[in-house]
């Protein structure tokens, strides 16, 4: 006790200068004019383990009302506070973090008055890494005379990363709808994933790339009465029936000039000896045009001697 009462005697002039300017510092923020205001502070989630993600939507910000000296009010609003949860100790489930007021650490004579949200709900999962098929979508149509032939994505595989309930339900990733409806040639270019609103994410660097072939529109045309042309056989034959069906496909341009006399209906009667014969058609159309039916397939072939 006497050494604490000799220690109050040395430096008795500084001391009483450090208690004066505390006790008028004291008396400067008490009788500041206080001021009341809302902040804004951004919600941080830290610590997260590496084997576990966040599910939900998580508000970017807390709003928090609060009053105090205007010196101390203004140094708070200029400071870019963060909010931060530490969620090292996770596990998969939900659980509720509620912020008090002491959590927030504001300087002495700074009263909270309210705090939205004062609770906030975290959903965790274990994060799973998956390999899925990527699947095109199409939105619309290409202009008329035109249709899509073929699409393909190169990789056709992604790499995606994702809470396991969610993950696990997925066959394929489909990619952002890709506008087709103003394409008349065919066209590369890279495309988005659509992770439908759940929190995936791709671990693959390198873009998605789809290839869309777009051509002239098919159609088909039916031509009935077009004579069968035997070919190899030195014989007299006859033929029942001797005309055929013919359906053709094409672009619409290549049919309206198709004319049937440039379709061949032929069959093989080569090396055949005098007797009746089945024989199968094959037809012969101009360049760019193809057969989608004939009828009758085969016809009766009777060789005479």
């Amino acid at each position: 006790m006497t050494k604490f009462i000799a220690s109050l005697k040395r430096n008795k002039g500084m001391k009483l200068l450090a208690f004066f300017l505390a006790l008028a510092a004291w008396f400067a923020v008490g009788s500041e004019e206080r001021t009341e205001t809302t902040l804004q502070l951004a919600l941080e989630l830290t610590n997260i383990p590496k084997q576990l993600m966040v599910t939900n939507e998580i508000p970017s910000q807390v709003e928090v009302r609060v009053q105090g000296p205007r010196s101390v009010i203004r140094e708070l609003a200029d400071d870019k506070r963060r909010l931060r949860i530490d969620l090292a100790d996770g596990k998969p489930g939900t659980r509720t973090e509620l912020i008090s007021a002491g959590a927030l650490n504001f300087p002495r004579g700074v009263v909270v008055s309210r705090i939205r949200p004062n609770a906030i709900t975290i959903d965790l999962d274990q994060a799973l890494t998956r390999r899925l098929e990527v699947a095109p979508v199409l939105k619309g149509s290409p202009p008329p005379g035109f249709e899509v032939g073929e699409v393909t994505l190169t990789p056709k595989e992604t790499v995606v990363r994702g809470p396991k309930n969610d993950i696990l339900q997925l066959k394929q990733i489909h990619t952002i709808p890709i506008d087709v409806s103003k394409l008349s040639s065919s066209v590369t270019r890279e495309v988005e994933l659509d992770f439908q609103n759940l929190p995936l994410t791709s671990l693959d660097s390198q873009p998605i790339v789809a290839k869309i072939t777009i051509r002239p529109k098919l159609q088909t045309k039916t031509f009935p009465d077009i004579v069968v042309v035997p070919y190899g056989a030195s014989n007299p034959l006859r033929l029942q029936p001797p005309k055929v069906t013919v359906t053709v496909r094409g672009p619409a341009t290549n049919l309206d000039l198709l004319r049937p006399e440039e379709i061949t209906p032929r069959i093989n009667l080569k090396n055949l000896k005098p007797g009746n014969y089945e024989a199968k058609i094959a037809v012969e159309v101009p360049a760019g045009l193809e057969v989608v039916a004939v009828s009758p397939e085969k016809i009766k072939v009777k060789i005479l001697r």
